[in-house]
């Protein structure tokens, strides 16, 4: 074999050609196909790059009217006057061993009362959904931040599988 056989450049330069296109087929294929593919240990790529990308804003309540039900399923914001009760509703499945709590139940502006009521009442057949309602109380102006979070009732340690913020600015009484 002569040296000048390898030195042609037109053969390197179809075997770089080559090896770009099969480098970029293989980066398409990995890239397409791949994140499809279900993680065994943990959601699929494509549901955490959804996740990533998805804009998970919190939901703009405005002012929260009196002895209203607020049924969140995400973060929320809004704005509440002294005095005034209105509850929060928030949904799971019956029987797949989750339960929705209240992690601030003592906010100096707004009171959660401890004590919620669940809805259907009485017994549920599994995988119903169900309903968490908890009573609020506006008590004194201020912002208030109030975590509610879903646990798995067996093991109250585990970071909780879904959790719910209500930032509530709650403004004094209206003037007459």
């Amino acid at each position: 074999m002569s040296p000048d056989r390898f030195s042609n450049t037109s053969w390197k330069g179809n075997c770089s050609m080559s090896t770009a296109y099969k480098v970029t087929v293989f980066m398409l294929v990995f890239s397409v196909f791949i994140p499809l593919q279900g993680c065994k240990n943990g959601p699929p790529p494509v549901m955490l790059a959804r996740r990533l990308l998805k804009h998970n804003k919190d939901e703009n309540l405005g002012q929260i009217a009196p002895g209203s039900l607020l049924k969140l399923e995400k973060s929320a914001v809004g704005t509440a006057t002294v005095g005034e009760d209105f509850r929060v509703s928030l949904e799971s499945r019956s029987g797949d061993g989750h339960a929705w709590r209240c992690r601030t139940t003592n906010d100096p502006y707004l009171l959660v009362d401890s004590a919620f009521e669940t809805e259907p009442k009485g017994t549920v057949a599994s995988g119903n959904v169900m309903q968490a309602i908890y009573q609020l109380h506006a008590r004194a102006a201020g912002k208030a931040k109030i975590e509610f979070a879903l646990f798995n009732v067996a093991d109250e340690n585990n970071a909780p599988s879904q959790t719910v913020t209500l930032e509530v600015e709650v403004t004094g009484p209206a003037s007459k």
